[in-house]
């Protein structure tokens, strides 16, 4: 019963009922699709926010609700030197900041980087998103979300690599740089971003194969290696806990690389959706060594993070057909696929969330008692 009226499911059901409401025909006639769907994306995700940011920080949510409660609040008696030099020190120096300015309310501090993460995802979504609607369930059921409850640092890290994107379209490199060197102050490995730049230049053809076929072998070879040294960046030991659950992973990535070169094989004309395309290669060639160590996992989503744009563009009914299937056949998948990839986002969020109650469940906001 509790799978079906969880906070969370409730959450579901009202985001779809609020995307039925404002796509109703009165709406249609008065308001332009396109603003539409920017409206949705910014009421999305203030709903998101309010079971994001507005949760008992005590309680929900792994790093939220154990070490990190601890460090904030003896963070105030250390010195600012301690700060500077080690791994992820930005996360930390933001911590000795926020508990200065209040008195150490450590749920003054999860609330604020939960606002600072949904305003960067709103903006992203309102920005890029040809179907916010699709994008939100991905967020949820690509498990991004749930992610943000837990992994602080990285969720900070992450805010910052979709403002870095901006970089890369706009073709801006100092701003694409400024804000992935952010990226790493929180969390050292975001800088597994900073080749993007230079990455989608090579389309996706002959070049870019090559290179992922590179760095596969590279990765095998050198495996052991770069485990030492990501591990010491996480401060964590070899664990291959989950590993069944990131294969799956794998192969939703691969479902989605294979739908997306029949459904709308990539061409130089489309630039921002063969971009993406190219970060989903990468995070299947990091995604692959998952099952070695799920740290692997960490690495793959600073570039499979996009997917919750990209696969709203794979199923676009707007962009003219190039794909080898009959314009009928293209034009029936891409009206009922994203059904199905939505209900299965659905249900594997909702699923996550139930198998994982220890850290959601029963979900408490900020002002109800937990002990």
């Amino acid at each position: 019963m509790a799978f079906f009226t969880s906070m969370y499911a409730i959450l579901v059901y009202v985001l779809l009922g609020t995307a039925l409401f404002m796509d109703r025909p009165s709406q249609r006639g008065k308001i332009d699709a396109q603003e539409l769907n920017r409206r949705f994306a910014t009421m999305a995700c203030i709903m998101l926010f309010v079971i994001y940011g507005l949760r008992n920080a005590y309680v929900i949510g792994a790093d939220s609700s154990s070490s990190y409660v601890h460090r904030f609040q003896d963070i105030e008696t250390l010195p600012m030197a301690n700060f500077f030099g080690g791994n992820n020190w930005g996360f930390f120096l933001l911590m000795k900041i926020v508990s200065r300015l209040t008195g150490g309310n450590y749920q003054v501090f999860i609330t604020l980087i939960s606002a600072f993460i949904m305003y960067v995802v709103t903006r992203f979504l309102r920005k890029y998103s040809p179907d916010t609607l699709q994008s939100v369930l991905y967020f949820m059921g690509l498990l991004l979300y749930p992610l943000f409850f837990s992994a602080l640092k990285q969720s900070i890290a992450m805010a910052f690599i979709l403002l870095a994107f901006d970089g890369i379209v706009e073709k801006k490199p100092i701003r694409f740089l400024v804000f992935v060197v952010l990226a790493a102050f929180f969390h050292i490995p975001a800088l597994v971003f900073l080749p993007a730049y230079w990455i989608v230049k090579l389309g996706v053809g002959r070049n870019y194969l090559l290179m992922l076929a590179g760095i596969l072998v590279i990765v095998y070879l050198f495996r052991a290696q770069i485990l030492v040294l990501m591990l010491s960046m996480y401060d964590t030991t070899v664990s291959e806990e989950g590993t069944g659950f990131l294969r799956g992973k794998s192969i939703i990535m691969l479902v989605i690389i294979a739908a997306a070169l029949i459904l709308r094989p990539p061409t130089k004309e489309d630039t921002l959706y063969t971009q993406l395309l190219s970060f989903m290669g990468l995070a299947v060639v990091f995604q692959t060594f998952c099952a070695y160590n799920n740290t692997f996992e960490r690495l793959a989503d600073y570039y499979f993070q996009f997917a919750i744009i990209f696969i709203p563009m794979v199923f676009d009914r707007t962009k003219e057909t190039r794909s080898p299937l009959t314009e009928v056949t293209e034009q029936r998948i891409k009206q009922w696929a994203p059904y199905g990839f939505g209900l299965f986002g659905i249900y594997r969020f909702l699923h996550y969330v139930q198998g994982n109650a220890w850290m959601f469940l029963p979900y408490r906001f900020f002002f109800q008692h937990y002990r």
